[in-house]
């Protein structure tokens, strides 16, 4: 009795709701770098997220309507725009639009050319060739890719709902570095999804081994009853995919401390966000993504927050970068 007396919460059908209002006036920025959501929704089935119940399918914002709101932002202040949606390089699949991530680009990044541009959260199998062109062709447009792999087993990809293998990641990232020679590669992984052996494990730690990422960030697999992955068979305890992580972590932190040596001594552009003492300021550059990245830390006497430095790297740490602006 006491189960069948239990409130119950019934949500609508999100795809019966509208999901993204144009006239509601949005929230006032407080740093030189904004987000800009461009879709709402995902079209994809990954069986540990819960995200297409909630949010429905994808429904992209029309091209103008987006254009308004970052020529709104840059008029503002913004120095970055940061595009997200749940699947950003799938923007326009929807609504009918070729190439629709490309489109938004070009017209996004005509709006000012002393802006920098950034994508987050594509995905693997949207992320083409014209894609990639467009991305490095453009000044303003971050050379970033961040492109969550999830895993990098076929036998796991398959139990997560993700219709492409290993060998097509290695083909992806082969061809970015090919176009782009100077892109900065992120991505994300779990560990502990059901049924992830040792040997599954090993293949994800061979893949970023090989791929050498810029960026990575590791989750623990997270359960839910609401999840399809919940009724997956052999779930892994939880003090073996913290080892997991705590593995891929520790070696990352060796790849990235690797990656950022490369930068010793060059002369970067950074967008100098905060002021944390006099004399010392806070800012990243095209290769460190708002609050999942590193950060570079610059001296100078006197820098404008929410302006561009050109700052002479003098050292590196694991993740974060020093040096004086000239």
């Amino acid at each position: 009795m006491e189960q069948e007396n239990r409130p119950r919460c019934i949500l609508p059908d999100p795809d019966a709701l509208q999901s993204y209002s144009e006239v509601l006036p949005r929230v006032g920025q407080s740093l030189p770098m904004s987000y800009l959501k461009i879709a709402e929704g995902c079209d994809r089935h990954c069986t540990y997220c819960i995200i297409p119940k909630l949010r429905g399918r994808q429904k992209s914002r029309p091209i103008n309507k987006i254009v308004q709101e970052a020529d709104t932002l840059v008029q503002s202040g913004v120095k970055e725009l940061v595009l997200v949606a749940q699947e950003t390089t799938a923007y326009g699949s929807d609504i009918g639009l070729s190439n629709g991530l490309s489109r938004l680009l070009r017209e996004l990044s005509a709006i000012s050319s002393d802006i920098w541009i950034r994508i987050l959260y594509g995905h693997p199998e949207s992320m083409d060739d014209t894609l990639i062109r467009t991305m490095h062709q453009a000044d303003n447009i971050c050379s970033y890719f961040d492109i969550p792999i999830q895993h990098a087993s076929d036998r796991i990809l398959k139990k997560m709902g993700r219709q492409y293998q290993k060998e097509d990641l290695f083909r992806l990232f082969d061809r970015i570095r090919s176009i782009a020679g100077d892109a900065c590669l992120r991505t994300t992984v779990i560990t502990g999804f059901p049924g992830e052996s040792e040997s599954d494990f090993d293949e994800l730690f061979s893949c970023i081994e090989k791929i050498q990422f810029d960026h990575l960030g590791v989750f623990n697999y997270s359960d839910s009853e609401d999840l399809a992955s919940h009724g997956l068979g052999r779930h892994v305890p939880e003090e073996i995919a913290m080892k997991r992580y705590d593995a891929i972590m520790s070696r990352q932190m060796e790849l990235s401390a690797g990656n950022n040596e490369k930068y010793l001594h060059q002369t970067l552009p950074v967008l100098i966000e905060e002021m944390p003492e006099k004399g010392l300021y806070i800012g990243r550059t095209v290769f460190q993504a708002p609050e999942v990245d590193g950060i570079t830390y610059v001296h100078k006497d006197r820098l404008t927050i929410g302006g561009f430095a050109d700052v002479r790297i003098t050292d590196t740490l694991e993740y974060d970068l020093t040096g004086e602006a000239l």
